[in-house]
Formats: structure tokens, C-alpha cells, sequence
């Protein structure tokens, strides 16, 4: 029996790698937990997978590959490549499902995650020991040191924190990044609030919904023309629903404008993607690079 290496080991073995054919290594560690004589990472049970994301396995490995493939073009075009010694965080990174992506092309003590809840970091340090899960809170800081760090990822976050909780982060952000680094996050689209509307009418026929979280939609942006009007003024979109998975009025959905961007970052970032095409990622895709 094979000793159980660490991710230096998977790194070493599969950097040549191209994305799709990591991709695909990886879809099959969900069924093969030694691939070429290297123990792969472990993955957490499918229910809590769903609990986080709103599915498991395979289509959620693909769901962040989408993420990740536009993350790694845009490094580039940015001029700041990913490579071997970029120091990377997944903010608000569950059980660590993106950054299992990087482990191919970035060193395993460059890749950091930091989630608020103990469960799923219990679940990151238990598949993926050789990588750094950190503990946070709602609100700033990290306990990381200013400038630490070239890239920072947050998927599916900031389509659900608040204005004030939202405004503190993207300040610590610009603290933990080097200059010229860049952060890369998702919100939701304006089409959000459509999605909404289609849930209160699905809800409304007496139809079913297929998840707990159609449900919070339902009772999200209940004023559809508000909605809109807010949007178009380029104003922050936050609704709390009434049953919360998650404690406290800071957690729900929402929805950032690209003018709310330049207008309440624009003196931290500059703003170089706000890419909402569904067929490439799941929701509003937005690039930033910190100022000099």
C-alpha cells in the first residue's frame, strides 16, 4: 500500500496537466482516491456538499471549474499570470472545492481558504490536509499580514452579504493584497430579480419548489419595480428572507450594479471585467485590481 503523499506530491506529479485534463482527474478522484500512484484529496459527504452549494460531485466540480478556468484567463490578461508561487485565499471557501482546482499549478503553502462556519472547515481540513483553512468571522480582519497575498477568489459570497458587511471586506481585501493584485467575486445579475418573481408565480400556482433556497428567492425582492428602479440608480440590492439559514441580518441576497462598483470602490480598485454571461459563469463575474 501507497503512503498517503501530500500535495506537494500532487502538485509535482500533475503541473503539465492542462485545465480540461485536470478537470477530468479530478471528476474521477470522486471514485478513484489514488490516481497515478498519488492520493487525492478526500471529498465531504454529498449532503453537506448540497447544503452549501445546491448539489454534489460532478456537478458541482464543474460549477467551479467554470470559475476557475475564467479566473486563470483573466490572471493573464491582467498581466499577473497564476503560476507556482502566486499566493492565493478562497474567501468564504466551504469545504475547499475551489481551491482544489489550483492545487495543480500554484505550491500547496501558497493556497489559503477562510470560512465562517466550523463545520465546513472541519470538512476542508479533513479532505485537504496539506492546504491552510482559516477560521473567520462576519467582519474583518484576517490574521494575515497587508499585502500577503496576489489573488483573492470569492465565489457566491457577495451574492449574499449585506452593503456594510460587503463594504468591510472589499477594504480588508485591498489591505491583503499586494499592489497590482487582484480579487475576483461574484453577485448576482439584475436577472436575479426576474428569477425571484418566476419563484413567488411558481409558488403562487401552487407548484413545488425544487429547494429550500427557491423558497428564500420567493420572498426576495418582493417589490419587482423597486427592484429594477434601484438597480438602474445603481444602488446596492440586499434582501434579508424571512426564514434564514444563516443567522443574523447580514446574510441573504444580492445584487451589486457595475455603478455601485465604480462609484464605492473605484478609489481601491480598478474595475477590469463585469462579465455577466450565464453560459460562463453561473453569476456576475467581476474582476478587480488593486491601485498602486
Amino acid at each position: 500500500m501507497s503512503s498517503l503523499p501530500d500535495a506537494s506530491d500532487l502538485h509535482e506529479r500533475f503541473k503539465l496537466f492542462d485545465d480540461e485534463a485536470w478537470l477530468q482527474l479530478l471528476v474521477a478522484s470522486l471514485r478513484m482516491p489514488e490516481i497515478e500512484r498519488v492520493r487525492m484529496p478526500s471529498f465531504p459527504d454529498p449532503a453537506l456538499q448540497s447544503e452549501i452549494h445546491g448539489h454534489s460531485g460532478e456537478v458541482s466540480l464543474h460549477e467551479a471549474f467554470m470559475f476557475f478556468r475564467e479566473i486563470k484567463a483573466y490572471c493573464r490578461y491582467a498581466g499577473r499570470p497564476v503560476t507556482a508561487e502566486t499566493k492565493v485565499l478562497d474567501f468564504g471557501c466551504g469545504w475547499g472545492r475551489i481551491l482544489r482546482f489550483f492545487m495543480k499549478d500554484v505550491r500547496p503553502e501558497h493556497l489559503f481558504g477562510i470560512d465562517s462556519t466550523s463545520r465546513f472547515l472541519m470538512e476542508a481540513r479533513r479532505c485537504n490536509p496539506a492546504l491552510t483553512f482559516l477560521s473567520g468571522g462576519l467582519a474583518p480582519p484576517v490574521v494575515v499580514g497587508s499585502g500577503y497575498f496576489d489573488l483573492i477568489v470569492a465565489f457566491s459570497v457577495f451574492s449574499h452579504l449585506d452593503e456594510f458587511i460587503a463594504g468591510l471586506w472589499i477594504h480588508e481585501f485591498h489591505r491583503l493584497l499586494r499592489p497590482g493584485g487582484l480579487a475576483i467575486i461574484t453577485t448576482q445579475s439584475r436577472r436575479f430579480i426576474a428569477f425571484c418573481a418566476e419563484q413567488r408565480l411558481r409558488r403562487a400556482s401552487g407548484i413545488r419548489l425544487d429547494h429550500g433556497w427557491h423558497e428564500i428567492c420567493a420572498d426576495s425582492f418582493v417589490d419587482e419595480a423597486r427592484a429594477n428602479a434601484r438597480y438602474d440608480a445603481g444602488r446596492f440590492l440586499h434582501a434579508t428572507p424571512v426564514k434564514r439559514p444563516h443567522p443574523g441580518a447580514h446574510y441573504g441576497e444580492a445584487i451589486i450594479p457595475r455603478a455601485y462598483i465604480a462609484q464605492k470602490w473605484g478609489h481601491l480598485f480598478r474595475m477590469i471585467e463585469f462579465l455577466d454571461d450565464p453560459s460562463r459563469v453561473p453569476q456576475v463575474f467581476i474582476v478587480l485590481q488593486k491601485l498602486d
